[in-house]
């Protein structure tokens, strides 16, 4: 066989054509395919290899055909589902439904034996420069897939410029690459440039004022700027540009913008300085997807970076809040101990002595000391809820003890307001598991803000009762009503918060620091229980506390 342009190379295994059909169509075509360096394989046959193309005759009376169908079938044995065929047409088909088979070529039978060799090569020829080309598109996707990976694996906008323009660079063959961002919250400045030596600080002749302009106008139409040749290229409104790739030696370029939302705040830009080139619409695409992922990536590393300065600046106010509790600790305890102290002494010691009006003034100053020391200890009591280092000592503790205790207490502050307190609780006492203290803390506050706020001839009712919750877990419940003032409906919700007095306790210059209730709620929920507050202006107040009950 003399050798063709079309032959094999060395090493390289002769093309593959499976003939099949009409037998009368196909008298001398094997022979032909052979004499021209073509493997045949008829359906009866096997090929070590799959075929390459196909030759599928079907006779005048239509002899043929099923096997044609056979092959269209996507997925048909032995074929790969991407089979391309040629197909030689008995006199009996119509130009219609040739045309509505999938073939990749037709002959008319009797089909011209070197016509027939000349269609499968130039068919072969054009399925490998598609094999060719769909091979490149899938190492360009790759490639890009890559470089997107890389993106996401970091919030550092350095790194991830760098990962975009030198992978782009390397990917589509730039001499010259450059990412510039603009003044812009959303994002960080970026500058940044490659070549053939790598990444570096150089910046493109063109404008930062003209960039900016080229981004917004690229953004706005949602397009990409590629310039095969820069020179002779006409590219209205961007003088600017030519001069830049001028000055710059460019011969070609593609232009993206960055941006996020409605507006551009930078670009990317490739270039080549060698020769002209045509940019492929899929070059352009991925090269567009990319930079969709880096403006991503930026305006998201921007808003981690910023949460990460707050997160900083919280645990710096959290640090001075440490170290300002620990100085109340100290500076204010110590000394309130003493003054307390000393008062207690001088009060007892001139019991009958002191004249009317110091033993008066003594009971004040009494007072506001005792008054100011519940505060100190309001706040470190939150600051150790906050620190989560409030030490627990769990026990069983019957509640009807503990509020008759805290009743008691409470007995000489509503006696001399004139308020009915009393307390009703069930035959069988109810326990619950909890810290003695803390919960004592708790029903103190509670009953002290109910007789507080109660005028004169008013009451305070406690209720210890007992239920089960909708999953028939048994809890507690003391129920705390008063007849007092009231809070206003809408500002119920807020008494929870820190240092929230209610308007009406305010205006009538009630005493207090808003921190009780959330001192209450706190130990609540530290206790697996609930707490509620229901209420009605100039009517009362209701607290309910719910405690998982002692089983």
């Amino acid at each position: 066989m003399t050798p063709t342009a079309d032959s094999p190379a060395a090493g390289e295994r002769a093309p593959l054509a499976l003939v099949t059909g009409c037998s009368d169509a196909l008298a001398g075509i094997p022979a032909a395919l052979h004499a021209a360096g073509i493997a045949v394989v008829d359906a009866a046959g096997a090929a070590g290899a799959p075929p390459d193309v196909a030759v599928v005759a079907v006779g005048p009376d239509g002899n043929g055909a099923d096997v044609l169908a056979g092959l269209s079938a996507e997925g048909a044995e032995g074929t790969g589902g991407n089979l391309p065929v040629i197909l030689l047409a008995g006199e009996g088909m119509s130009a219609e439904e040739i045309a509505a088979l999938d073939v990749a070529d037709f002959l008319m039978v009797p089909a011209p034996e070197q016509e027939l060799v000349l269609r499968i090569r130039t068919l072969l020829r054009r399925t490998k420069r598609q094999q060719r080309r769909r091979e490149s598109t899938e190492q360009l996707r790759q490639r890009i897939r890559a470089i997107s990976a890389a993106i996401r694996s970091s919030n550092d906008p350095q790194f991830m410029a760098e990962q975009v323009i030198a992978g782009l660079s390397e990917t589509f063959g730039a001499d010259r690459s450059w990412i510039r961002t603009f003044g812009d919250e959303r994002v960080p400045t970026l500058e940044m440039g490659w070549d053939n030596g790598g990444v570096n600080a150089s910046a493109p002749a063109l404008p930062m004022e003209e960039a900016e302009r080229m981004a917004a106008m690229l953004w706005e139409d949602e397009t990409v700027l590629a310039v095969p040749d820069h020179d002779g290229a006409e590219l209205p409104d961007c003088e600017s540009l030519s001069r830049a790739a001028g000055k710059d030696g460019l011969k070609t370029s593609v232009i993206v913008p960055l941006g996020h939302g409605g507006k551009a705040f930078g670009l990317l830009w490739l270039a080549g300085i060698a020769t002209a080139r045509e940019w492929a619409p899929i070059e352009l695409s991925l090269i567009q997807h990319v930079a969709g992922n880096l403006a991503h990536g930026l305006v998201q590393g921007q808003l981690i970076t910023a949460q990460r300065q707050v997160l900083d600046r919280v645990r710096e106010l959290d640090q001075a809040k440490s170290e300002f509790v620990a100085t109340v600790n100290h500076e204010l305890r110590t000394p309130l101990s003493s003054i307390i102290g000393y008062l207690d002494m001088i009060m007892d010691d001139g019991v009958g002595q002191l004249p009317h009006e110091t033993a008066r003034m003594l009971e004040i100053v009494d007072r506001n000391a005792h008054r100011l020391n519940n505060l100190v200890e309001d706040v470190l009591t939150l600051s150790r809820s906050d620190a989560g280092n409030i030490q627990q000592t769990i026990r069983p503790v019957q509640l009807a003890a503990l509020l008759q205790s805290v009743i008691s207490t409470l007995a000489p502050a509503a006696a001399a307001g004139r308020i009915d307190l009393g307390l009703r609780a069930p035959a069988s006492d109810v326990e619950v598991d909890g810290d003695q203290e803390q919960l004592e803390q708790v029903f103190v506050n509670i009953i002290s803000n109910a007789v507080k706020f109660t005028p004169a001839g008013g009451s305070v009712a406690v209720d210890i009762s007992s239920s089960r919750s909708d999953a028939g877990i048994p809890r507690a419940c003391v129920k705390v009503r008063d007849t007092g003032i009231g809070i206003p409906a809408d500002e119920v919700p807020k008494l929870y918060g820190r240092f929230f007095r209610a308007s009406n306790a305010t205006a009538a210059a009630i005493q207090g620091t808003g921190l009780g209730l959330s001192i209450v709620q706190d130990l609540v929920h530290q206790h697996g229980g609930e707490l509620h507050i229901s209420s009605r202006l100039n009517e009362g107040t209701t607290v309910y506390v719910q405690l998982p009950a002692r089983r």
